[in-house]
């Protein structure tokens, strides 16, 4: 009894202490969760009534998604001038499927206001040339993912006029044989 008594004392404090440890980055960590819950048809009324982690996870086809925190304003360049800003925070959501990249920033509050109505931002596509252009709506995802690869150029047939005429070869493209 007297060992359990000792026990319990001495994972008592270490427990508190772990308890009070400050979390770095916990504001982050609870935006990203905000982010992640937010329904999609509430960022865009075309969209139905999913989580945006679940809506991402099911576009990007298993994918693994990037989460994390991004400063979303403008920067001056100078500190004093940006500190009284109130940059907006977004969530960025990345992720690569079938040679495409998608970039996805939800505004979900400022950094000092705090928590606000989460907001698409803004959504990019990078194809697989390297050309990256923005949607209007995150609606228009699934269909920029879904697109079909443009094919490329079909040989075009070669001109009658390169064909070189041996000196077997009749007119027609048959051969005389003598």
């Amino acid at each position: 009894m007297r060992r359990i008594i000792l026990t319990f004392w001495f994972l008592l404090p270490t427990g508190c202490l772990w308890a009070q440890k400050p979390r770095a980055n916990e504001p982050e960590q609870a935006a990203i969760q905000r982010a992640k819950g937010t329904l999609v048809s509430s960022l865009d009324s075309s969209l139905p009534k999913v989580s945006l982690e679940f809506f991402l996870n099911y576009e990007s086809g298993g994918a693994d998604i990037r989460w994390q925190v991004k400063d979303c304003g403008e920067q001056t360049g100078n500190p004093a001038t940006d500190r009284r800003n109130d940059s907006p925070m977004c969530v960025e959501a990345d992720f690569a499927k079938d040679q495409t990249g998608v970039t996805v920033l939800v505004s979900v509050g400022t950094f000092q206001k705090g928590p606000g109505a989460p907001v698409v931002f803004n959504v990019t596509v990078q194809g697989p040339s390297g050309k990256i252009h923005s949607l209007r709506r995150l609606g228009e995802l699934p269909k920029e993912l879904h697109r079909p690869a443009p094919k490329s150029p079909r040989d075009l047939p070669v001109p009658v006029t390169a064909f070189s005429e041996s000196p077997s070869a009749a007119p027609g493209g048959c051969s005389r044989r003598d």
